[in-house]
């Protein structure tokens, strides 16, 4: 357990870092400034050596020197660009310290298909949209996804989406995926100055997903003889063309025909070509931008992940894919994709220009395809760990859960994330083999639905290895299965109440396999009269108990209570008491069932006619002496 009260002292490191990173970035802005004005002397005093000294020598050493100035500008202001972002990102982890209920990047389920996993998820088991929605996943005005939200690219965004919504069922993996978040929990600086690397990468989403496209449709040039005869048939017109117009200008006539049948031979092929590289190249036009973004990352990511974990793997492919033959030698090679123009076309008459560029692309992708796109998965990936650390090193107080075979769920002081700090009061909860079911009674508004999707929420992060809002936790995978907020839906023909059958039936039918399955239940079959409501709640109860599965039921109906014998079935419940200013609720689970009664004594608080209260009274009275014979 990591008590952060307060989170003073990750407030103090963060306080401490952000005055280190705000004082480097002042060094690389003066540094981007002192090379800016080098850079711009040294062109000046080209241009005037020119003019005074006319020598070559002179020009030849002001324009080496000029794109020396120029080259170590670009770099200072990459690196003052990088302090920019780390900054950026130390000042978004400070809105989040302390467990405050914010958004900091985006809360809304990501649009998309599947990312490629970099790492292996094992079995897995499918959220409905039903849990989803139980476990406010994207909830608004702040949901789930929106507190462990922080990536930078839209895959690592639907990676996250798709670790949320698909719940890991391997110990193994589990264990594996939490020791990586636990790394990246414990290396603050680390962690933030790879994000600050990943952030460059934010608003390039479209360019960088049609480079993975590319990636994944470029195929080698038809008939690499043909290719290289034509590459090589271009270099010498090439030379022949310039010695042609050298020759013309100088007033030998003769040469005139020759220049004219080359152009001519060489705008026919080039036409013959051009639809065909048109395509080719079409798919690399303007996605270099993303590129240099990716390579940037990659490097950040290779300079500061560990060996250990399986963040060694990630740290791996990053530095695979940024070896001189991948990456940057792919780069520089796609700026070639944006000339146009006049000029553009008289470059493939004489040099047959698409035909290099494709080549040259082509040569750099389709060897190394592999390399890239398992790049790409890894960017994704550490993406969503990021994400999933700094949820843990955010809150107040959390803690990395043990897994275990033996088959079980025990949270000690868990606490809902998505309930301000402030307000928040932790429960417990202790379902093993032999003690398999809750029933959990109370008044409305006393905590029996943020208890259960406490314990939800609970799973699910933990399932995700990530760490969890409790003092302790304990728990063997399991495969959740919810009914806390049952709605009709008209697109389907499908009544309040036939949506909920379906919900429980999936609790009384669960599928086949070794993986016991978690059932949470709020008011069961609330979409019915109270007197079919009692007896089907008794007897799906019975059958749940039967089941050898857990299942924790939040009820107003006692009948649910008598069906606990303290072994197997348990009762326990939410108090309150009746204060001055109305009810008064301590949000504590208490051992047993419910014995108060506080509506009648609610409406007559509020002022309610006394008709109203006499003729409720004697109807209660009725009921309970029925029940008693």
């Amino acid at each position: 357990m990591h008590d952060r009260s307060g989170n003073t002292d990750q407030r103090a490191r963060l306080a401490a870092y952000k005055v280190d990173a705000e004082a480097r970035r002042r060094g690389c802005l003066a540094s981007e400034r002192g090379w800016s004005w080098a850079r711009l002397g040294v062109f000046v005093g080209s241009v005037l050596g020119w003019f005074w000294l006319s020598s070559g020598y002179v020009v030849a050493g002001t324009v080496v020197l000029f794109g020396a100035c120029v080259w170590r500008h670009l770099r200072a202001r990459a690196r003052r660009e990088l302090a920019d972002r780390l900054v950026l990102m130390i000042a978004e982890s400070g809105q989040r310290v302390g467990g405050r209920v914010v958004t900091v990047r985006s809360g809304r389920r990501p649009e998309g298909s599947h990312v490629d996993a970099a790492l292996d998820d094992g079995e897995i088991w499918t959220l409905t949209a039903q849990e989803r929605d139980d476990l406010d996943l994207y909830g608004e005005p702040v949901g789930l996804f929106g507190l462990l939200n922080r990536t930078a690219t839209a895959l690592g965004a639907r990676r996250l989406r798709d670790r949320c919504e698909h719940a890991c069922l391997s110990t193994d993996r589990i264990e594996a995926r939490q020791a990586c978040v636990r790394w990246l929990d414990g290396e603050m600086e680390r962690r933030l100055r790879v994000m600050a690397g990943l952030a460059i990468l934010r608003g390039r989403d479209a360019r960088l997903e049609a480079f993975v496209e590319a990636v994944r449709g470029a195929t080698p040039l038809p008939s690499p003889g043909r290719t290289r005869f034509l590459r090589l048939w271009s270099i010498v017109t090439a030379v022949f063309l310039c010695v042609a117009v050298v020759k013309v200008a100088m007033g030998v006539p003769g040469w005139l025909g020759a220049l004219l049948i080359v152009v001519m031979v060489n705008a026919a092929v080039s036409q013959q070509m051009s639809r065909d590289l048109r395509q080719r190249l079409g798919a690399w036009r303007d996605v270099a931008y993303a590129v240099r973004g990716l390579r940037s990352s990659c490097e950040r990511a290779a300079r500061d992940l560990p060996d250990e974990t399986e963040l060694g793997l990630l740290r791996r492919r990053f530095a695979d894919v940024i070896s001189p033959d991948v990456l940057p030698a792919l780069t520089w090679r796609l700026d070639f994709t944006n000339t146009g123009g006049a000029v553009h076309a008289m470059l493939n008459i004489v040099l047959f220009y698409d035909l290099h560029t494709a080549a040259a692309i082509l040569g750099k992708a389709v060897p190394h395809r592999e390399v890239i796109l398992a790049s790409v998965s890894a960017m994704a990936e550490l993406d969503a760990l990021l994400s999933v650390a700094c949820f843990g090193y955010e809150q107040p107080i959390v803690t990395y859960p043990s897994v275990t075979q033996e088959r079980g769920l025990s949270i000690i002081g868990g606490v809902h994330p998505l309930v301000s700090p402030e307000k928040v009061v932790g429960n417990n909860l202790e379902l093993s083999a032999e003690s398999r079911v809750r029933v959990i009674t109370g008044s409305n508004m006393a905590g029996k639905s943020t208890y259960l999707r406490m314990l939800g929420v609970s799973t699910l992060l933990a399932q995700l290895g990530s760490a969890v809002p409790a003092v302790a936790m304990r728990f063997s995978p399991m495969r959740l299965v919810s009914d806390l907020r049952i709605r009709d839906e008209l697109s389907k023909e499908e009544s309040y109440f036939m949506a909920e059958v379906r919900q429980i039936r999936r609790m009384l039918l669960p599928p086949s396999g070794d993986v016991p399955l978690l059932g949470l239940i709020d008011e069961p079959f609330r979409g019915t009269n109270s007197v079919e409501r009692i007896a089907a709640s008794v007897a799906v109860v019975r059958q749940l108990v039967d089941s050898g599965h857990f299942f924790v039921v939040a009820t107003h109906e006692h009948q649910l209570t008598e069906l606990a014998d303290g072994q197997v079935t348990v009762n326990c419940h939410f108090a309150e008491h009746l204060g001055r200013d109305g009810a008064v609720f301590d949000y504590a689970l208490q051992p047993g069932p419910a014995m108060m009664r506080n509506a009648l004594l609610i409406l007559e608080r509020e002022g309610f006619p006394a008709a109203v209260l006499e003729r409720a009274r004697d109807w209660l009275a009725r009921d309970d002496g029925s029940e008693r014979s």
